[in-house]
């Protein structure tokens, strides 16, 4: 009995030791992150944004070596903050925010891309984003594209764009690629019930829609489209290259469940040459020469800018 309640008290003391810490944590934290000409970056915004990019990777920030690297994440963005603050300050002076028609017009094209609200709704929840700081970040994007497109670089000359070609030639190459579409079941049971069904002549758009758990392929028949190698897990790009066009596999596990996959088509490996991909290089180093006049422009609006942080 005695030890019963030896372990139930250093529990109690845990707990009370562990409140207490986050009492004291929380008192030393302050509200205001840092602020930028006078506007306040919260706290609560770069903790949200810890925590954001915490789920993504599957870290979980309050444990063993990713607590230690907390510290330095939240830094990291608070300095992205700071920059968007710096970019939206600018731009709203020189009226160059994106507009609320250009914001909601976007909007409405990422709805699009999921098969129903729900879905998007969902797929908001799973990323831990409301539909208002979507909002926000898509005019910070619209705003930064709007901006890069006013800046005035130079145009690449014919002879910069052939020396980078020759220089990053495998870069400008087409791998192999397939054409394929896929069932995602939730267990492997299920998974051999499509493919018998599949097997036994139905058509694969039809199980696809009727059984398939991507809601990203599934009102599409299944079709994920032309993949090339590392754009898709190791399990299900593995399959997708061995297998001849029509066939089907067998069950797929994957950590998104099982798949059945069917290549349609296949496209061999294709070098590229000069005069197949001029425009392209000329146009990615345009891009470049937007991004470097844009990070200089940044580096200016910090040094003159009035910046303090407390965090």
């Amino acid at each position: 009995m005695e030890r019963k309640w030896l372990w139930v008290g250093t529990g109690a003391l845990v707990a009370v030791v562990a409140a207490a810490a986050a009492v004291w944590w929380a008192r030393r934290t302050p509200a205001v992150a840092a602020t930028v000409n006078g506007e306040p970056i919260y706290t609560a915004e770069v903790d949200r944004y810890v925590r954001e990019i915490g789920a993504r990777f599957g870290v979980d920030f309050s444990k063993g070596d990713a607590a230690r690297q907390r510290q330095q994440v939240a830094r990291s963005v608070l300095d992205q903050l700071i920059e968007r603050t710096l970019i939206l300050q600018e731009a709203r002076r020189t009226g160059r925010l994106a507009s609320d028609a250009a914001v909601e017009d976007r909007l409405r094209q990422i709805a699009q891309a999921f098969p129903s609200p729900e879905e998007f709704d969902r797929a908001l929840r799973q990323q831990g984003v409301s539909r208002a700081e979507l909002r926000d970040r898509v005019r910070f994007e619209l705003t930064v594209r709007r901006i890069l497109d006013d800046l005035r670089v130079p145009a690449p000359t014919d002879q910069e764009a052939r020396a980078y070609f020759q220089a990053h030639r495998e870069a400008f190459d087409e791998p192999e690629r397939v054409r394929v579409r896929h069932v995602l079941l939730r267990t492997e049971a299920e998974a051999r019930v499509a493919l018998a069904r599949l097997r036994a002549g139905e058509s694969f758009a039809q199980v696809a829609k009727e059984l398939s758990q991507d809601p990203g392929t599934r009102d599409r028949g299944g079709e994920v489209g032309l993949v090339a190698p590392g754009q898709t897990v190791p399990e299900f790009e593995q399959v997708a290259f061995r297998l001849k066009p029509g066939e089907l596999s067998e069950p797929v596990r994957t950590s998104f469940g099982y798949h059945i996959v069917q290549v349609t088509e296949k496209l061999p490996a294709k070098k590229a040459t000069w005069e197949g991909v001029r425009q392209q290089v000329l146009e990615l180093l345009r891009e470049n020469k937007r991004r470097e006049a844009f990070e200089a422009w940044v580096k200016e609006l910090r040094g003159r800018a009035k910046i303090a942080v407390h965090l």
